[in-house]
């Protein structure tokens, strides 16, 4: 069925501060040079001003026409990836012993569904507090449910939210995290189970009194590091189809490429000429071989999919800057020396041992992918590793000193630090220092900002320019940072101007002209977005909210609709949608979108006040005073700060006669 979009919208001539070359150019109709304006004052008239020219270097000449932004910042078309993948079970014919191993591994459990997955959490007590809220998890009616309450000194619960779970994501080596669907939409639970200390805590990074809840979406970079094979939907960012998965758990293909002609020749389909295209690691280049481990290993600062790639395309015996423009934290360490998450390549990549040998030192030198080593053996295991290295040059120590740790190399080198990103977790360290003594820093020269990855022939200019400035768009955001969002439009408008389709940069480019202030600027650009991307739900919705703040209710509630046919989770979406259709009058849907809200979010002081005053007018005085009394008690329970609305959401209350946009401003 296809999903319906909002009405088109004409298109003005000149579009402010967006493209600099309209797509007609790319049907060979033309080139159009738009005009690019310098912030200012939004009722003033628009200011013509050249387009911005490159940031990568001073020595590059400034583009000045269509035709030479054109040449100079041209994106170029990835070349298609492989296809046919046939599941790991199918691999398990002619490696029954591998395959039996493998699956076994951290790897080979790395995602499941509820029921189906190891129970390693049914001894852990299943209720906690945190936040001021309760959690416990419940069966009901062959469901697994997670709850999340918060009480007072009343009786009965202010709230109590139960959603029921599918799926766990992770091996349980260290912990696990649990997820949910709605409309081919992924959302994270805020409980999550730690092996270490056997306990059910909050999900790493959440903050429930910020709105996290169960309303985090799983993105696609999610799944394509924790599932062997991902249902995902053409032109639909971070959605799944039915059934959403084709392969839980990592498999074999992850590592060695899509199976199915490999299987097809090793069953007779082979002619003369032909070689079979199955990958083993170990036979590929250092930096290729290393690739297979990195695309789910080497997690940095940032990563931004390369232009017309998506997340679901790395290919062993690909780089991984084939596909992700991957950006390094400054630092291996967090500010008191301790080591990052996920950083275990970073910390290895600086060590000596990687740098003096010439790339023969990797993950795989240390670490067999097909098969888990048992804790017992872990310490003879690794320092026959090491020996293949160093049996020229043992221990300097004395053998008393070795004994008192078991003759261990890892137990002086490779020490279990803290980790401060995933509490209740800790890793090894990688780095490899010559004393447990050491500190955690990094051997090579600290970086003063983050560091573009490169493991493979150099980018094209406008490939690292379209990355930094996808980047600095989002540190300005998460930094409400003026100066950074003025340095990403810099490097993003020629960009734009000569690739109109990259819907990535040009979202970018939109929220840098939102965050300061330039709205008049972003509306055009996020209208071209939607035109060219219908099912952008970033898109959909930031228009809603602009045309909500500009008092176009009934255009705003068009683009609302489109989103929340895409994604109805949301509560935020519905409360705006109650907002929106109360001014418009349709009172009875206001009421059904806040009760929809109310039961998504109920920490939501809007949705109670929405939900009062709507049952004030229809005449339920009762369920009115009923949501006041609550909404009180949850205002007390809960600092302001923890119960405050998103953009586009008011806390105000609703007028039952103010149905006139005409009259009014911001609604």
């Amino acid at each position: 069925m296809t999903e319906p979009s909002p009405p088109a919208q004409p298109r003005s001539v000149v579009t402010s501060t967006l493209l600099a070359l309209v797509p007609l150019a790319l049907a060979g109709l033309g080139v159009l040079f738009l005009k690019w304006n310098q912030p200012g004052d939004l009722t003033a008239p628009h200011q013509t001003a050249q387009p911005a020219g490159p940031v990568v270097g001073n020595d590059t000449p400034l583009a000045t026409t269509p035709q030479e932004i054109q040449k100079m910042w041209a994106l170029q078309d990835p070349p298609p990836v492989s296809t046919g993948f046939v599941g790991s079970a199918a691999c398990r014919d002619c490696h029954a012993e591998i395959h039996d191993k493998y699956v076994r591994t951290g790897m080979g459990q790395s995602f499941g569904r509820i029921g189906e997955v190891a129970p390693l959490e049914q001894r852990a007590d299943t209720g906690f507090q945190a936040a001021g809220r309760q959690y416990h998890i419940e069966s009901s009616n062959g469901q697994t449910l997670h709850c999340e309450a918060l009480t007072d000194d009343q009786p009965g619960a202010i709230y109590e939210q139960k959603v029921p779970i599918q799926y766990a994501m992770g091996s349980g080596h260290k912990g696990r995290s649990y997820l949910f669907e709605q409309g081919g939409a992924l959302f994270m639970s805020p409980i999550s189970w730690y092996a270490e200390g056997d306990r059910f805590d909050l999900s790493p990074g959440y903050k429930p009194e910020q709105g996290d809840r169960f309303e985090r979406r799983i993105t696609s970079r999610c799944l394509s590091c924790h599932v062997g094979q991902v249902n995902a939907v053409p032109g639909r960012l971070d959605h799944v189809g039915s059934p959403a998965f084709h392969e839980l758990s990592i498999g074999c293909e992850r590592c060695h490429g899509p199976g199915e002609r490999h299987v097809a020749l090793h069953q007779g389909d082979w002619q003369a000429g032909q070689t079979d295209p199955i990958v083993n690691p170990s036979r590929l280049e250092p930096e290729l071989r290393e690739a297979v481990c990195n695309q789910c290993h080497l997690l940095g600062a940032d990563e931004i999919p390369r232009y017309q790639r998506s997340d679901y395309d790395f290919r062993p015996g690909m780089y991984l800057s084939e596909v992700w423009s991957l950006f390094l934290e400054p630092a291996i360490t967090n500010v008191d020396g301790t080591p990052r998450a996920v950083s275990q390549v970073e910390q290895m990549r600086d060590s000596r041992c990687f740098r003096v040998s010439n790339g023969k030192l990797g993950c795989v030198s240390c670490h067999d992918p097909h098969a888990s080593v048992p804790e017992a053996e872990a310490e003879s295991y690794y320092r026959n590793r090491c020996l293949e290295c160093h049996s020229q040059q043992g221990c300097a120590l004395p053998e008393p000193q070795r004994a008192v740790k078991n003759d261990s190399c890892i137990a002086c080198h490779m020490p279990r630090v803290g980790d401060n990103d995933i509490p209740h977790v800790s890793q090894t360290n990688h780095a490899i220092p010559r004393s447990v003594d050491v500190e955690l820093t990094p051997i090579s020269r600290s970086r003063r900002q983050a560091e573009l990855f490169q493991d493979g022939p150099l980018l094209p200019k406008p490939d690292v320019q379209r990355a930094r400035g996808i980047a600095a768009a989002k540190q300005a955001e998460l930094k409400q940072n003026d100066e950074l969002a003025g340095t990403a439009l810099q490097m993003l408008e020629p960009v734009v101007a000569a690739n109109p389709l990259d819907t990535a940069a040009t979202a970018a480019l939109a929220r840098c002209y939102q965050l300061i202030g330039r709205f008049r600027d972003a509306g055009p650009i996020w209208r071209d977005v939607v035109a060219g991307d219908p099912n952008n739900e970033e898109a959909l919705l930031t228009m809603a909210q602009i045309l909500q703040q500009t008092g176009q209710w009934k255009e705003s509630l068009d683009f609302l609709e489109a989103f929340l046919k895409l994604n109805e989770w949301p509560a935020h979406a519905h409360g705006m949608k109650a907002q929106l259709c109360e001014r418009l009058g349709e009172l009875d849907t206001a009421l059904q979108a806040a009760e929809i809200a109310f039961q998504r979010d109920p920490t939501r002081k809007t949705a109670y006040i929405w939900l009062e005053q709507s049952c004030l007018k229809a005449g339920r005085t009762a369920d009115a005073e009923r949501y006041r009394l609550l909404r009180e008690r949850l205002e007390r329970a809960l600092p302001e700060t923890q119960s405050s609305s998103p953009p586009g959401e008011q806390a105000t209350t609703p007028n039952p006669t103010a149905t006139d946009a005409g009259n009014r401003g911001q609604p």
